[in-house]
């Protein structure tokens, strides 16, 4: 395929997936990694998008990280995820980039608002405190692309994925997300004969998950679509609390202790699910059930990540 692909963040859980999926279909991608720009820095944006000019760029990239990081670090989640949605978005247009996919996120929706979620919800209330930094600088990046999408009629659109979780997931407990976090507890303790696992929270909150191959998936289906849509839920179609996708860890690792849940940590919203029904509507939907996704996830962890660990 001739068009030429920008991955922004391709180095990262999402980017890698996406990166992985396209190379498979042919895809003419433009390697760009970590050490070859800085999205947040304007001049040398604009001076790469000058040289390479890609037909088609997503925007992966950012500062993404758990409930406690996200609590303690606001306005590095707010300045380093505005800088980068708005240079990767400015320039897109600048140099006429055919079509721009942005990656929102589920928590970028109101704390209180009515379920599941749709997509004219944004902006319709407040926002979690526990997450307000990372949720601002996306909608700054997502309203934006609308503004030009509208003004100067480009494929800009900007996708909203439930939580998500896979290969290439971020398993440091002091800045990971609750599913990595989990498997990673109960595998730990199973190894080191660990009597009873610690769950932060009340175990209550209800959420709904994405594998990232599915992600991927729509991402690949979203490019090929002419899409009039400005944002676009991508769901999971599962809806679990927290306590009973502890049990279903503990169960696939064959765990035999306790789960303790402590409530002393915040819980955040107390449920997200997302309405899907604009993106299953043309024609997509996912295809890993939670159960499945956490099996292969749970062995990726022992196999790949465990035995490189530093304890």
């Amino acid at each position: 395929m001739s068009q030429k692909v920008l991955i922004a963040g391709q180095e990262g859980m999402v980017g890698s997936s996406i990166h992985n999926l396209l190379k498979k279909k042919k895809f003419n991608i433009i390697e760009c990694k970590r050490k070859d720009l800085d999205f947040t820095d304007q001049d040398a944006v604009d001076k790469w998008f000058k040289r390479n000019r890609p037909n088609i760029v997503i925007n992966a990239a950012g500062k993404v990280g758990g409930i406690l990081d996200n609590k303690n670090y606001q306005s590095d989640y707010i300045f380093i995820n505005s800088m980068i949605g708005l240079n990767i978005t400015y320039f897109s247009m600048k140099y006429k980039v055919k079509k721009l996919i942005n990656l929102g996120s589920a928590c970028i929706y109101p704390k209180k608002t009515k379920q599941p979620i749709k997509e004219s919800a944004l902006l319709s209330s407040y926002l979690e405190e526990t997450n307000e930094g990372y949720a601002l600088a996306k909608i700054i990046s997502l309203k934006y692309s609308q503004h030009l999408k509208k003004k100067y009629k480009k494929q800009f659109i900007s996708l909203m994925p439930a939580n998500l979780y896979g290969r290439g997931d971020n398993f440091d407990l002091n800045s990971s997300h609750v599913l990595p976090a989990l498997v990673k507890k109960f595998t730990l303790a199973k190894i080191k004969n660990i009597p009873y696992v610690e769950v932060w929270g009340s175990g209550k909150v209800k959420r709904e998950f994405l594998n990232v191959e599915d992600l991927s998936s729509a991402i690949l289906f979203v490019i090929r679509k002419k899409i009039k849509n400005d944002f676009i839920n991508i769901g999971g179609g599962e809806h679990f609390s927290i306590k009973m996708i502890a049990n279903m860890i503990k169960k696939i690792i064959n765990y035999q202790g306790k789960i303790v849940f402590n409530k002393k940590y915040p819980d955040g919203v107390k449920r997200r699910q997302l309405n899907s029904k604009i993106i299953k509507g043309i024609g997509w939907k996912p295809k890993i059930s939670l159960k499945r996704g956490l099996k292969e996830y749970s062995k990726y962890y022992l196999k790949e990540i465990y035995p490189n660990e530093k304890f």
